[in-house]
């Protein structure tokens, strides 16, 4: 079994990364270290590769922008597990936290659970200016007595844990980022084991760089101390304990192959599975598997049951009257995002509609100048497209549209990306069917947004059918690896009748909806049109870079 495993995280660190690992080694020769850094402007990833080449007990990861220093410590925290250490000892990288006391931190885990090196207890001091040391002092105060912490320090970083202790802990039910993690993972440690300690440090000012602590992490430690007082008064008492889950359990990250996960919510399974889940208009708002959020390259997604082969059987049996019988404001939906996307499209040419459904986009997309195709799974809405929409559409996926078909100027896919078991190779197929220059437009979640925040698991697009969830980072990075270049994007607008609107609030458990909807559906107010466009559907204008 691997020894002991020191853990900092680095952003814009070039200045003090170097001798700071020299100083660990010096007083752990045979500790291994792991540093995470988030994509440091200032050259601090391109030199942790250079020292770790020059000794294999340095392990770098490199994540592709800052994701956080609260997740940067939970990676820590999973990558400790995987690989078996015996401890985890966790420092800051700007010589705040002196290697001098790694000798010390390691001899107290021989007989704890958890250590933390404090600047408050007897005999430890901080070399904070006065408002600093008032803010700073409050804050622990305020965590030791409303959260039961039996320490005098809660919010350093430089702490030890046994990673049997880290096998007891719940570490899904840490929800906190940034400075907060630090106050909330010893609230869940104090949840799991009683053999705590801490002795005093001398905290020290950095000695190079600048402190990356902002008003706004002060106020979210304090919400959080508030918050978890009331977890602590309110839900504990009634929750069922869940140690760590088995990581290899966990399935790969699709953008970067990653296992290092964290949970933000857990599975919500039917008793049994109903296949009208996977039409467009799917009621099945209120199951899902667990969303896993990854602690490498920060893209979120379901943990399907489903392999490709059988969502794909899934959605070529669907068949949706609903979405018949709201095509209108279909027409509208689509009429008005086209006109918004308009100028940054060719005059005319070929277009290639992915996931084109029933056709509604295909005939805007037609009315608008461009010779189009479809490419629909579902064999009812490929038909209806046929017979119905008069459009020409090929019914299965793009991975068998024969190949004399194309190359497109224009390839569209709305609502579909979230869909998808395998984004990436799917936008490869994009990128090989677009023509230089070609523009690829795309409709998907996007959970970077305001109202996913404050909603939370309640976020109506947590469901079976919805694979991926989007931040800017991720896409950028998905786009990037399929050699398509993001240009622009914008807010993504639906218009739905008022009818389907009190339909989809009885999916999501609205008490009096189905009532108002089946009143509304007998009057005119049924054909009410309402344009829905809160930011977490966002529209993406990319492009295939001209060969020359």
């Amino acid at each position: 079994m691997p020894g002991t495993l020191v853990f900092t995280a680095t952003y814009n660190e070039a200045d003090n990364v170097e001798n700071l690992l020299n100083e660990i080694i010096s007083h752990l020769p045979d500790a291994d270290i792991l540093i995470v850094d988030d994509h440091s402007p200032d050259g601090t990833g391109p030199l942790l590769d250079q020292l770790a080449a020059k000794n294999s007990r340095i392990h770098v990861v490199h994540r592709p922008s800052k994701l956080g220093l609260g997740t940067a410590h939970l990676l820590a925290m999973k990558y400790a597990l995987h690989h078996n250490y015996e401890h985890l000892i966790t420092m800051d990288a700007d010589f705040s936290h002196n290697p001098k006391y790694l000798t010390i931190m390691k001899q107290l885990l021989e007989d704890n659970d958890f250590v933390i090196g404090s600047r408050y207890a007897k005999g430890g001091r901080c070399d904070y200016g006065l408002v600093r040391t008032l803010i700073s002092r409050t804050a622990n105060t305020l965590a030791r007595y409303l959260l039961g912490i039996p320490t005098h320090e809660a919010t350093t970083s430089y702490r030890g844990f046994s990673v049997d202790l880290l096998r007891q802990m719940d570490l899904n039910s840490i929800w906190s980022d940034g400075y907060s993690f630090f106050m909330e993972s010893i609230f869940v440690v104090r949840l799991a084991t009683r053999k705590l300690a801490e002795f005093p440090i001398h905290f020290e000012d950095r000695r190079a760089g600048t402190s990356k602590i902002s008003k706004r992490e002060i106020f979210k430690a304090i919400y959080n101390i508030f918050r978890l007082f009331y977890r602590r008064l309110f839900v504990i008492p009634f929750a069922v304990y869940q140690p760590n889950a088995d990581i290899e359990k966990d399935p790969p990250c699709e953008n970067c192959n990653s296992l290092f996960h964290m949970e933000m919510f857990p599975a919500r399974f039917a008793a049994n599975e109903d296949p009208s889940i996977y039409q467009c208009t799917s009621a099945g708002h209120r199951t899902h598997g667990r969303i896993l959020k990854c602690l490498h390259c920060g893209l979120v997604f379901n943990e399907t049951r489903h392999d490709a082969e059988k969502l794909l059987d899934f959605y070529s049996d669907v068949e949706d009257p609903t979405y018949l019988k709201n095509i209108d404001s279909r027409f509208k939906t689509f009429r008005y995002n086209f006109e918004k996307i308009k100028p940054r499209l060719p005059a005319s040419g070929k277009l290639l509609d992915i996931g084109s459904y029933c056709g509604v986009s295909l005939k805007v997309a037609h009315e608008n100048g461009f010779e189009t195709l479809g490419v629909e799974p579902s064999k009812w809405a490929a038909r209806y497209s046929e017979e119905v929409m008069q459009e020409r559409v090929f019914q299965g996926t793009l991975k068998d549209l024969p190949a004399e078909e194309g190359p497109f100027d224009v390839i569209t896919m709305w609502d579909v990306m979230e869909h998808l078991p395998h984004p990436v190779e799917e936008m490869k197929r994009i990128h090989s069917r677009l023509k230089p220059g070609g523009v690829f437009v795309f409709s998907t979640l996007f959970i970077d947004n305001w109202y996913p925040k404050i909603m939370k698991e309640r976020w109506p697009w947590y469901m079976d059918m919805h694979l991926f969830y989007f931040t800017l980072d991720a896409l950028s990075q998905l786009l990037t690896k399929a050699g398509l270049e993001l240009v622009h994007h914008q807010k993504y607008t639906h218009i739905i009748t008022l009818e389907y609107f009190f339909f989809k609030l009885d999916a999501l458990g609205v008490f009096g909806a189905k009532y108002l909807g089946e009143v509304s559906g007998k009057t005119r107010l049924r054909n009410i049109m309402i344009p829905f466009s809160f930011g977490d559907i966002q529209m993406f204008i990319c492009k295939r870079p001209d060969d020359s």
